[in-house]
């Protein structure tokens, strides 16, 4: 049989977890639309579920970095209502409110790509695959980062982050027919014993955020916490500084964010090394921070770095044609 008449491949996409370097994405997909590279199928775990979607539903490539660089995230930061901490830290209905804006579709059927987004039933522990039904829905419960954001009810589960199970969603994206699979995995790899890498060292305590938050950056999320927290549970008599100096143990949104990072950072290595794929472009950070999204502009940057180094691999896995009986 000629090679013109052998079936092309169905590429397909795996959109990884990652907070803020999750932006990245953006970037892989600027090369892959600058080099022709057409996408069958996406699958995505936390904002890869997000980005993915975007794509999915037609929004250009250009208008989600435009989104995401212009975005005042300080403005976004208090949309994250504060809840008391019983379900979750933030309160997530803004957060959705929020993706609504931007996405053009509300259901996985609306889209133009065959979609898979990732989540973690939080009794079980199974991991999910969801491909239809509800399109917000199914990305709320893939950003719920554990006790940050309340579990998502979904039918009759609870669902989390994607990211406990399926931080890079490779096999997810098989399930939709991909014959090859490009993984992005916005994941640093770190030497053992793992650094604090995911969170900043600087402490920043002691600069006063404005508003309910400053930014999306964790200290400042977390001087508003503990702010709100001693005002609660001051005595009339004692001095602030006092209390100030007390500090050590690291707070509690710094314990469920590098918790998380630990783990996926484990899982991460353990899938890729049993998961195929066929190409895995995974940017390099620097100093990036989990929650930096103000540096949007520096995240994409390193996914287009990344995904430009590997063009070549990227053309020969996606012209490959298929040999079939």
């Amino acid at each position: 049989m000629s090679s013109k008449h052998q079936p092309t491949p169905r590429i397909g996409l795996a959109l990884g977890s990652g907070a803020a370097r999750g932006l990245a994405h953006i970037g892989v997909l600027k090369v892959l639309e600058r080099e022709g590279i057409a996408v069958d199928c996406i699958a995505g775990t936390s904002i890869g579920a997000f980005i993915g979607a975007l794509y999915a539903a037609g929004v250009p490539v250009a208008q989600m970095e435009e989104s995401a660089i212009g975005i005042d995230w300080k403005k976004l930061a208090r949309l994250l209502d504060p809840v008391i901490p019983t379900l979750g830290l933030l309160d997530g209905q803004k957060v959705l409110s929020f993706m609504a804006e931007l996405l053009p579709a509300t259901t996985f059927e609306e889209l133009r790509l065959p979609l898979a987004v990732t989540a973690t039933d939080v009794d079980s522990g199974e991991a999910l695959v969801i491909r239809r039904g509800n399109l917000l829905d199914a990305l709320r419960a893939a950003i719920s980062f554990p006790g940050i954001f309340p579990a998502v009810r979904f039918g009759q589960r609870f669902l989390i982050d994607g990211g406990l199970c399926h931080p890079v969603p490779i096999d997810a994206v098989r399930t939709l027919g991909a014959d090859r699979v490009i993984a992005v995995c916005a994941i640093p790899q770190v030497e053992k014993p793992l650094r604090e890498d995911y969170l900043p060292t600087r402490r920043e305590e002691d600069q006063a955020p404005s508003g309910w938050f400053f930014s999306l950056h964790p200290h400042h999320i977390e001087a508003r916490l503990r702010e709100l927290w001693q005002k609660k549970n001051a005595h009339p008599d004692e001095d602030p500084s006092n209390r100030r100096s007390r500090r050590g143990t690291p707070s509690l949104l710094k314990v469920c964010a590098q918790s998380i990072a630990i783990m996926e950072n484990q899982i991460n290595d353990l899938r890729l090394e049993q998961n195929s794929f066929d190409l895995l472009i995974r940017p390099d950070f620097g100093d990036i921070t989990l929650l930096e999204f103000h540096r949007a502009r520096e995240a994409i940057a390193a996914g287009e770095r990344a995904a430009s180094t590997l063009v070549p691999e990227l053309r020969k896995i996606t012209t490959k044609s298929l040999h079939r009986p």
